[in-house]
């Protein structure tokens, strides 16, 4: 304990910013902004689908945008904004927001993935205010778009115009589409091969489009504004929206939808007129998601910054969940897809049964219990696993050993050694259906699937106990550390066995499967006392796995930290004092804030990992160590903070500065979400002063800022809006929000 406390004295990184990029998805498709594009800040990404790859058969998903971006010329001056002063997630949404000056004058641009559209593409608007004492002469703004949907990038495209005057580009030989709608009629257009970039720099309008194929062509639309006097400004946009060549008349379709589902949106307001649709559409996606949040159960005790993490965690498990119909629906990804680049350039939008059960159990908490219930049916789907028979005893289960293609159907990875075989899947799947079933008292889909439940997932489950020492039997668990030797009967997966068997007897008794639950019950605890007896060392101190242990070289892994949190070890225990003193002389990372996940030393492993930085928290939590679990989650908290609400997988363990993909769901915005939870459970909050119950109050000064947010001078309190008990204060205060903007408007 002693070197924890030295540590933690010694060290002095703080909170801070890192990480460039913001995501916003609507389930269908992602766009991504990165503010550390060496072209500019501007948004450089666009993928049609969420997850890596459909199936085993499958092309990986292509990133379609190359970059598009706003441009304006103010009294002959011509330019593309790509500098920015900010850029923010409005929290609790999937809205960007990006604060720019030209000239002078303030632009603010706004990027969303539509809830409503149902098919992927974003809403990009752009607001220009004159906020300085003189008129701005001759403005005018204009906006680039750049896909690459020929087959092999950018090459072999089309660009034209539709009947109705917008442009509209597809690849030749790809069949992909863009088709690019205002939402204020554009004065003119233009596109490739003129090339519209080169006109607005030089201060030109743009000239037309004519039709026309060829490598690399760019569209362009440019809205005359005229004179801007002080206080005054406008408002421009478009839909940019996806289809396939099949579908290019629904996508057309289906921005007119939207656009009239705002029309209604906008005459339903008691006499309010909007000035321009881009404002009323950003001001309805923030209502749509204000209506979600105010859906779900927070947790009480968060402090007014947990209270902003918290939202935009929820939002981004709301944004890394599949809603295109088919196999796909329902899958919530590991994360989405954007990374921090450099040494851990990988992304992890691949659907894992272990990130997965970490996130629907934080929505089944939340009180999301559709969107719980779909990941679970996800990862469940007939016929779509069990291909690895012979690696499970030669047992017929039903879930998947690893991770899972787009449309569901089991996938394991093979690094030269082996597939992955993870058993710790099944436990872990078997809690996270508790978790769902205790929120939503939905008994019936324990009857309706029992036999994928119980008969190829706990059963089998039960049947993999080591005989020699009545652990789980070796496998590759959480690090994936493959097979031909490599797989050992590690702490993490016999933890979960218990954790998940026992969470299995509970649902088997609820549909009188007395036989089974008591069978479950009994291995469980058979497991448990097999990791007190063989994998507490004689010290006190629990090792990762048992095959290290034999050898004489213990293994330090923080995964097995699982074990006090499911209650196979007692976390009040002398172990767990043991145990944690030896993870703080060999996993703490030299920023003194979190730790590494194990001692086996490569680079991916010697990060700190936020995954088991907040399962460590609450096995302090249980163990009565509140200020250190306090003390864990302020750092995760005032890091996200700092980067626009943004929970990575890894942390430099020097820096602290964000590493790997970002945000990450399961093992990230779910274990957050998860973890406010578990500690309202035990009657803890989290300000240090005042761990005891707590009323959260919900008072957030403004549901629009965070604490790096400068640039917004909405102010949510005095509207006249009051959160109900149970409410959530973002979700109420988004909504309130936007009524006094309107009232605002209107001089009231």
């Amino acid at each position: 304990m002693w070197w924890w406390t030295c540590a933690a004295a010694l060290a002095q990184v703080e909170p801070h910013f890192s990480y460039p990029k913001l995501l916003s998805s609507n389930g269908y498709g992602v766009v991504i902004f990165n503010g550390g594009n060496a072209g500019g800040a501007v948004l450089d990404g666009f993928s049609d689908h969420l997850y890596k790859q459909l199936g085993p058969e499958s092309p990986e998903v292509r990133d379609l945008l190359y970059d598009t971006y706003f441009g304006a010329r103010i009294d002959g001056d011509g330019g593309w904004l790509t500098s920015a002063e900010d850029a923010r997630m409005i929290t609790g949404t999937n809205v960007i927001e990006i604060e720019r000056r030209y000239r002078t004058l303030r632009f603010t641009e706004v990027v969303f993935a539509p809830l409503d559209l149902e098919r992927p593409g974003f809403v990009h608007l752009l607001r220009i205010e004159n906020d300085t004492a003189a008129t701005a002469r001759d403005v005018s703004l204009f906006a680039l778009m750049n896909h690459h949907l020929g087959s092999t990038s950018n090459e072999a495209e089309h660009i034209g115009l539709t009947e109705e005057g917008a442009l509209v580009e597809r690849g030749q030989d790809s069949d992909l589409w863009m088709h690019y709608v205002p939402l204020v009629p554009p004065t003119q257009t233009g596109c490739s091969p003129d090339n519209p970039w080169q006109a607005v720099n030089e201060g030109r309008s743009l000239t037309g489009c004519v039709e026309s194929s060829g490598d690399d062509r760019v569209g362009a639309y440019e809205w005359v504004i005229g004179d801007l006097a002080p206080g005054e400004s406008a408002w421009v946009g478009q839909v940019q929206v996806f289809s396939s060549g099949t579908g290019a008349d629904a996508a057309d379709d289906a921005v007119r939808g939207y656009v009239e589902a705002t029309d209604a949106f906008m005459q339903a307001l008691d006499g309010y007129e909007y000035a321009s649709l881009p404002q009323a559409i950003q001001d309805r996606e923030q209502l749509l998601w204000g209506e979600w949040l105010a859906q779900g159960v927070w947790p009480e005790g968060m402090t007014h910054e947990e209270e902003d993490v918290y939202a935009q965690a929820l939002a981004f498990l709301r944004m890394g969940q599949v809603r295109e119909p088919g196999d796909a629906y329902g899958q919530l990804l590991a994360s989405l897809p954007a990374s921090t680049g450099g040494t851990f350039s990988h992304t992890w939008n691949i659907a894992w049964v272990r990130d997965g059960a970490y996130a629907i159990a934080a929505l089944s908490r939340a009180g999301y219990v559709e969107e719980a219930r779909a990941a679970l049916l996800f990862q469940l789907q007939p016929g779509k696993s069990g291909f690895y028979r012979s690696y499970v005893y030669d047992m017929d289960y039903t879930i998947s050993v690893c991770r899972l293609y787009g449309d569901g159907t089991e996938w394991t990875d093979d690094d030269g050694t082996g597939p992955n075989i993870e058993f710790d899947n099944f436990g872990l799947y078997l809690w996270a259906l508790s978790e769902y079933v205790d929120a939503s008292g939905d008994t019936g889909l324990l009857a309706e699937r029992r036999e994928d439940i119980f008969g190829g997932v706990a059963d089998v489950l039960a049947g993999l106990v080591d005989a020699e020492t009545g652990l789980i039997v070796a496998d590759s668990s959480i690090w994936e550390r493959h097979w031909n030797g490599h797989q050992k009967r590690f702490t993490y997966t016999s933890a979960w066995a218990v954790g998940g068997l026992r969470a299995a007897a509970s649902m088997a008794r609820q549909i009188g499967e007395d036989s089974r639950a008591e069978r479950y019950e009994a291995v469980a605890s058979g497991v448990a006392a097999a990791i007190a007896e063989h994998l507490v060392r004689y010290d006190g101190v629990l090792v990762g796995n048992y095959e290290e242990e034999l050898q004489g070289h213990p293994a330090m892994d923080l995964a097995a930290v699982e074990a006090f949190n499911v209650g196979a070890l007692d976390p009040t225990s002398q172990d767990f004092r043991n145990t944690l003193a030896a993870w703080d002389e060999t996993l703490a990372v030299e920023s003194g804030h979190g730790y590494a996940r194990n001692d086996d030393g490569d680079l991916y492993d010697v990060q700190e990992w936020v995954m088991v930085d907040l399962r460590l928290a609450h096995a302090l939590d249980l163990a009565g160590q509140h200020d250190r679990a306090r003390a864990i989650e302020r750092w995760i908290t005032s890091q996200a903070l700092e980067n626009r609400l943004i929970i990575p997988e890894l942390m430099d363990p020097a820096s602290g500065d964000y590493a790997g993909p970002a945000p990450m769901m399961g093992f990230g915005s779910g274990l957050y979400v998860l973890r406010l939870h578990e500690r309202a459970a035990l009657g803890l909050t989290g300000d240090p002063g005042n761990p005891g119950p707590s009323d959260s109050g919900g008072n957030i000064e403004d549901p629009d800022s965070s604490p790096w947010d400068t640039g917004k001078d909405d102010d949510a309190r005095g509207c006249g809006c009051a959160g109900a008990p149970g409410i959530p204060p973002i979700g109420v205060l988004l909504i309130c929000a936007v009524i006094l903007r309107r009232r605002t408007e209107q001089g009231g």
